[in-house]
């Protein structure tokens, strides 16, 4: 239905350009959008590979700002030269004439380094949480900078993610079923959390955090993340003896792999991701 209303929107643009096609021989054709020389089906063509671009969405854009000005939800897209860029480059440039704070504004999902220009050491960033600017995060100094081009390095930001339960994770759903909930045992009214995101890396221990599966006995799922294992209450990897894996999924800029209990289960319960 989308790419017919596509269709119709380029025919109506090009059948308004060719009632100028007449020109003057010695003027462009308008309505000429590939440039053969003829207006025809093919730029109706040309036309719609340019709004189906970025899946026939407008593309989307991040604001950047960063200088000692200090940044608000009022004022983030004007402060500092604030600018908006398709993609963030990997390194920008910031001054501060005096000894002043510095404030970086960018989306939520980079990560950002401030460096000391003289030692190419990093300079310590404090998120300031108390700025609420929808997917975005601003960050001050932590403490007072001068210099001409200190750089500002921005990368994708790495999260862990941590699952046990019955739901297949995939790419697509991870950041919904690390929220599932479950009772903690047959019967019981107190509910605990499947699995977490994490900036850092971390552990998700069931032996405390122990699921209950009132559907039926089956095989469960682990989503465990890079440079970690399964491993039993006495400490014993399992990987090998009790799961198999399933495959890897991308997800927070990082490798995850995913196991299949090699036995059915209504619990969760003696295992530990680390």
């Amino acid at each position: 239905m989308k790419t017919k209303k596509l269709f119709l929107m380029a025919a109506m643009l090009l059948a308004s350009l060719c009632a100028f096609a007449q020109g003057e021989s010695n003027e462009p054709l308008k309505g000429d959008v590939n440039g053969d020389g003829k207006v025809d089906v093919a730029d109706i063509t040309a036309i719609v590979a340019i709004i189906m671009k970025n899946g026939g969405q407008e593309e989307t854009t991040y604001w950047f700002s960063a200088g000692t000005t200090p940044i608000t939800q009022d004022n983030y897209t004007t402060a500092n030269n604030a600018i908006q860029v398709t993609s963030y480059e990997n390194e920008y440039y910031v001054t501060a004439e005096t000894r002043s704070y510095i404030y970086i504004l960018v989306a939520s999902n980079k990560s950002v380094t401030l460096i000391e220009p003289t030692l190419n050491a990093p300079i310590d960033l404090i998120e300031m949480t108390d700025i609420n600017i929808p997917n975005y995060t601003v960050y001050r100094s932590g403490g007072k900078c001068m210099g001409t081009n200190i750089p500002i390095r921005i990368s994708d930001k790495t999260f862990y993610y941590y699952y046990a339960g019955w739901t297949l994770p995939t790419a697509d759903n991870v950041e919904e079923i690390i929220n599932e909930t479950y009772p903690s045992e047959y019967g019981s009214s107190i509910m605990n959390t499947a699995g977490k995101k994490s900036p850092d890396k971390s552990e998700m221990n069931y032996l405390n955090n122990t699921l209950y599966y009132s559907v039926q006995k089956t095989n469960y799922y682990v989503l465990v993340p890079t440079g970690h294992a399964i491993y039993d209450s006495l400490g014993n990897n399992v990987i090998a003896s009790a799961f198999t894996s399933q495959g890897n999924i991308n997800v927070g800029n990082q490798i995850h792999t995913i196991y299949k209990s090699n036995n059915t289960s209504r619990y969760i319960n003696a295992i530990i991701i680390k």
